[in-house]
């Protein structure tokens, strides 16, 4: 089957997940918070540990750093545009809508179906970068305008990402491994990360109705997160390309497509935190979620043949 033929394979049935989610979310409303915290404290820590301990020294030295700098430069045209929209979206919101890819849930599909399991390795570091800007200074500055500073401060530190991530590294350093009896549990944690990830996707737009859209708000938004997703990624790996040099063909392929990533969905829950425009992100992550489908098709499909194998 050809790379386009795999991610069509591999993503399809995940939209599946989204409809049926849609489908009966208004008759299982806790269940999005349920979804949130087994991927938050279970699932995604068991997948960053496999992938740090078996990723190469170059990724996890390059690519987190990366991604971080990158999320935190999205805010800039996140706050410009807020200022274009004015009252129509919270411009906290916004910003993390800009700043937040949705690398866990869509791109780990992506890039095991490009590069199989080695690519899996390459878009966790990626989401590491992205996950710990997010989780932390994202977290921060969004939730300490509704529970203060000090709160926020407390709660940011709280994300178990941040400790996953430092005693993964510990844990590398020391010459651990992963032992080979747990690579079916981790196989079937990276699915259930996908498909739960992507439950909540639809559990949140099951509360929307059609006056919720805003076609012309919504496609203004993903337009310019868009064009500078791709901006600052392309300029963030061309200057590593220039003064760094380290990562591989299919590292820049695979963080070069976490440009076209959706909108993460844990948007949702800071729209709950702020308790403003609830619906609306729930609608921002779906669409963007259905672009970032047709433009990554449209890419691999177009470049393909140019893809590294290896």
């Amino acid at each position: 089957m050809s790379a386009l033929g795999n991610i069509a394979a591999a993503l399809l049935p995940l939209y599946g997940v989204i409809l049926l989610a849609w489908a009966v979310g208004a008759r299982v409303p806790w269940a999005a918070k349920l979804c949130s915290k087994v991927l938050v404290f279970g699932l995604i820590p068991l997948l960053v540990i496999d992938k740090v301990l078996g990723a190469e020294t170059r990724q996890l030295l390059v690519i987190p750093p990366l991604m971080f700098v990158v999320s935190a430069l999205m805010s800039i045209p996140a706050y410009r545009l807020a200022k274009r929209v004015g009252d129509d979206f919270d411009p906290k919101l916004l910003s993390a809508s800009f700043s937040f890819f949705n690398v866990a849930f869509f791109g780990v599909p992506v890039s095991q179906a490009l590069f199989g399991e080695v690519g899996v390795s390459t878009v966790v570091c990626a989401y590491i970068g992205s996950a710990l800007y997010g989780n932390t200074i994202g977290y921060f500055l969004i939730a300490r305008t509704k529970e203060g500073t000090r709160k926020a401060a407390t709660k940011a530190l709280r994300v178990p990402l941040v400790y996953v991530v430092i005693g993964s590294l510990l844990a590398r350093w020391g010459g651990v491994t992963m032992p080979d009896a747990a690579a079916p549990i981790v196989s079937i944690a990276s699915t259930l990360v996908s498909v739960l990830g992507m439950a909540v996707i639809g559990l949140n737009l099951a509360e929307t109705g059609r006056d919720d859209w805003r076609p012309k708000l919504m496609t203004r938004i993903l337009a310019v997160r868009q064009a500078a997703g791709v901006i600052l990624i392309g300029a963030a790996l061309g200057l590593e390309a220039a003064f760094v040099g380290v990562l591989g063909p299919r590292d820049r392929v695979i963080v070069g497509l976490v440009a076209l990533f959706p909108v993460a969905s844990n948007v949702t829950l800071f729209a709950t935190l702020l308790d403003t425009n609830r619906k609306a992100a729930a609608i921002l992550v779906a669409l963007s979620s259905a672009v970032s489908l047709v433009l990554v098709l449209l890419v691999v499909g177009v470049f393909h043949s140019a893809m590294p194998t290896g």
